[in-house]
């Protein structure tokens, strides 16, 4: 096994986060959210075969002959233990390899709806819950678990289904998944890569949803979701020594039962660097006043990149900072910064209530998880006008598309003094996509960024927002930079192909020329 064991110790000498062995490909390490191909020649099938032969046992390799997916471990001579999951793909192989002792791997689950079972799960596939608490500190790692936002008082016992739980995430976490999708009478999906692959795991009905997400369904969620129809929440799950895997949750009712979004996220709290955005968007941060949108798809990464931009102010700078947030994601340490976190629905009841009262609250700068509806982004824009720094995120695919949505949610007859507003106080739009990279599944982000001139700022005023694009592509001086103009420099370092950058681009003429040397 020389073979195996010599690509495995590269994760221990680099210290990388996950080995993607594919086969016809070249192996990848991932670190810090970064691709980093090896200096090899693509490994041939047969080869790859022989690797995944090599780190099988039986019943590894009859799973992997049933359901065309196995988990196993594998340990070196040092005592170095990795996890790996295998997935049968187009006549070959993907291997995700990643360090640190996991639980053994379940056996296949019988062909059955996945609901709450009597018995206890089996220590095997065991993981341990915790919820994140309002200091975003995850509650101790104990098989009892507190309800979500809820005094140390009586400890919630997860459901004997966690051991699916654990089976799911796992998976999940191998194979580098942006998002874990639960439908009430279907088998579970993952998005990897932006693409929605079926798991080979049985149907989940609304009882096993349920359970699965009993402990951050505390009372007042509950409510939300018989009112409203979904309800959001953040969850920490521990596995042995390592820290709080954490996930975003949104549970909510569709036509024929329930459903829920899981999204990983990150670990540490990010920097631009290690989302591999250029480090000139810090600018962001610069105005003492004023609003500055990020906007993009949902999905695209605008709330991880508020959070670098507020941890670069948390290092850089001496400030109050107050976020809002639906649910609370990241924990800041504290640094130069002053940091108070608050949450929709605990510690305060709405985003627009939140802005209301960080008013009177002394901050210099005020984060906005999302600019959802009309009185959110008046809040929004009287805090902007008084004196105040926000950054908030809005689910639009461009800068002009924000614009016009902004001034549309109010009624005619106020749209004309909202565009005077906005264009006093806009300060900039940032707007991310996130294209999949060369490396898959392995996603890039690219980004246009607005700087409102006072060409731009006349345009909003006078209700032109249609004309904001051709002022980005001619103000190169100004800081502007057009979507194409990222899109081509992805392709130029071979991080992305021509194809997924045309897909991605607003104006695919104009990345052709770019490509071309004629822009």
């Amino acid at each position: 096994m020389a073979a195996v064991d010599a690509l495995l110790r590269l994760i221990l000498v680099r210290n990388a986060e996950v080995l993607v062995i594919t086969s016809g490909q070249v192996p990848v390490l991932r670190k810090a959210g970064d691709a980093q191909p090896l200096s090899m020649p693509p490994l041939a099938a047969e080869l790859v075969a022989s690797l995944v032969d090599e780190v099988l046992d039986d019943d590894a390799r009859g799973r992997l002959g049933d359901a065309g997916a196995a988990e196993t471990t594998y340990a070196l001579p040092d005592g170095s233990r990795f996890a790996l999951l295998i997935e049968s793909r187009d006549g070959g192989y993907r291997m995700a390899c990643r360090p640190g002792a996991v639980p053994a791997p379940t056996p296949a689950p019988a062909p059955r709806p996945m609901v709450a079972a009597a018995a206890p799960a089996s220590a095997a596939a065991r993981l341990v819950l915790a919820v994140v608490h309002d200091d975003g500190a995850a509650a101790a790692a104990a098989t009892p678990v507190r309800s979500t936002w809820a005094p140390a008082a009586a400890p919630v016992t997860v459901a004997a289904s966690e051991g699916a739980l654990a089976h799911l995430l796992a998976r999940a976490d191998l194979a580098q998944a942006s998002d874990v999708l639960l439908s009430s009478g279907q088998a579970p999906r993952l998005r990897v890569g932006g693409a929605l692959v079926v798991l080979d795991e049985p149907a989940t009905d609304d009882a096993a949803i349920l359970a699965l997400l009993a402990p951050v369904l505390d009372d007042a969620r509950r409510a939300a979701l018989d009112r409203d129809g979904s309800a959001d929440a953040a969850l920490a799950v521990a596995t042995g020594d390592d820290a709080p895997r954490r996930y975003r949750v949104n549970l909510f009712r569709q036509a024929v039962g329930l459903a829920a979004a899981l999204r990983p996220i990150r670990r540490d709290v990010p920097t631009l660097e290690q989302l591999r955005l250029p480090a000139e968007l810090h600018q962001l941060t610069r105005p003492s006043s004023g609003l500055v949108l990020v906007t993009g798809r949902a999905g695209s990464g605008k709330s991880t990149t508020l959070v670098a931009l507020i941890e670069h102010l948390n290092r850089t700078a001496d400030k109050h900072v107050i976020t809002l947030e639906d649910p609370i994601e990241y924990a800041y340490q504290p640094r130069r910064c002053l940091i108070h976190q608050r949450e929709v629905g605990h510690q305060v009841d709405s985003f627009a209530a939140g802005l209301r009262a960080a008013l009177r609250e002394s901050p210099d700068v005020i984060l906005v998880g999302e600019l959802r509806d009309r009185e959110t982004i008046a809040a929004a824009l009287t805090a902007a006008e008084t004196g105040h720094l926000v950054l908030a995120t809005m689910h639009c695919a461009s800068a002009a598309l924000a614009v016009d949505r902004i001034i549309d949610v109010f009624p005619d007859r106020q749209q004309q003094q909202v565009r005077l507003q906005l264009a006093m106080t806009l300060r900039a739009v940032l707007t991310q996509v996130l294209v999949p990279s060369l490396a898959p599944p392995l996603r890039v982000p690219a980004h246009e960024l607005m700087v409102v001139t006072p060409a731009v700022a006349g345009q909003i005023r006078d209700g032109k927002a249609h004309l904001l694009p051709s002022l980005i592509q001619t103000g190169r001086a100004a800081g502007m930079v057009p979507l194409e103009r990222t899109l081509a420099a992805l392709v130029r370092a071979h991080q992305v192909s021509v194809e997924a950058a045309r897909d991605a681009a607003f104006d695919p003429g104009q990345l052709d020329q770019l490509l071309a040397g004629r822009a």
